[in-house]
């Protein structure tokens, strides 16, 4: 399977390239939390919800042409009137990321009940949610969150949710062991704010196994089921691998973010109206436009 796992296109060597370990939900998820860098965790989910979400992500993708029939099977067409249908793709991508199904998932009873466990305390999520569809010959760019989200809580913690199974060639999310205690990551990216100052970008052009090796560390990864999610803090330097499937399956995942109700939240993802990065509300995300187009990956 590593001969699948490519980044950029390049085949990742075997020795970098370890597994995610699974969350132990009966012991104190902040140490772990704290120890790791992340939380893998299994069947948090309903699956049934999971697939109930998929179904409507695919099917609002099927009526702009860019999921082939059946939708359900989550294929690629190679096509997409998503520019024709709608003249507001930020106002498009805002109603598929806000559909009642993709929200009963990402931020539901069960994945707040282990967000108020790991705070020991009511948590509360941005209203924002990082919706992707990712088709074959993508992946998600190498970053920590830090400098995209930090006017609110030190606190704020990302969950990543495949909406549907996420084999290893299909672009699973990967974390870099240990990059959450890397001092370099901190001296370069803390306090920087990518939309106060534009000249510094907020994610990593280092390729990500140059970066391991260095550290003499590897890229954790595994196979995703439907209900599972990966939970990490501001400072975990993460990316996807290469969707290599060979079926033109597209990988669907959205990001949420949580963090404690009594801490204040970042006034750009929070409220019924979320701005988000420079005042382009879902239209900032390079999901928003038509998954045919050659895009920056936001």
């Amino acid at each position: 399977m590593t001969d699948k796992m490519t980044i950029h296109g390049k085949i990742i060597p075997a020795n970098l390239i370890g597994s995610l370990k699974d969350a132990d939900m009966n012991g104190d998820l902040s140490a772990q939390l704290e120890q790791d860098g992340y939380l893998l965790l299994r069947a948090v989910h309903d699956p049934d919800a999971v697939s109930a979400a998929r179904n409507e992500v695919l099917n609002r993708l099927a009526e702009v042409d860019e999921i082939a029939q059946p939708a359900r099977a989550g294929i690629a067409s190679g096509r997409s009137t998503r520019a024709e249908q709608h003249d507001d793709l930020g106002a498009f991508w805002r109603s598929v990321s806000e559909g009642q199904a993709l929200r009963k998932v990402i931020n539901g009873s069960r994945i707040s009940s282990v967000m108020e466990r790991l705070f020991g305390e009511p948590s509360a999520h941005f209203s924002f949610a990082w919706l992707r569809a990712m088709p074959a010959g993508r992946a998600s760019p190498l970053h920590i969150d830090h400098p995209y989200m930090n006017r609110g809580s030190d606190r704020l913690v990302t969950s990543w949710t495949p909406i549907g199974a996420v084999a290893q060639d299909e672009g699973p999310l990967y974390i870099i062991e240990g990059s959450h205690k890397w001092p370099e990551l901190r001296d370069r990216f803390e306090g920087l704010d990518v939309d106060r100052d534009s000249s510094r970008p907020g994610h990593m052009s280092d390729h990500p196994a140059d970066m391991a090796a260095e550290h003499g560390t590897r890229l954790l990864t595994t196979a995703f089921a439907p209900g599972d999610c990966l939970v990490f803090g501001m400072f975990t330097a993460h990316a996807s691998f290469d969707n290599n499937t060979s079926t033109g399956k597209v990988r669907i995942s959205c990001d949420t973010r949580f963090q404690p109700a009594a801490d204040a939240m970042d006034e750009r993802f929070s409220g019924p109206n979320p701005p988000a990065h420079e005042g382009l509300g879902y239209a900032c995300l390079s999901a928003s436009k038509p998954m045919t187009a050659a895009v920056h990956l936001r």
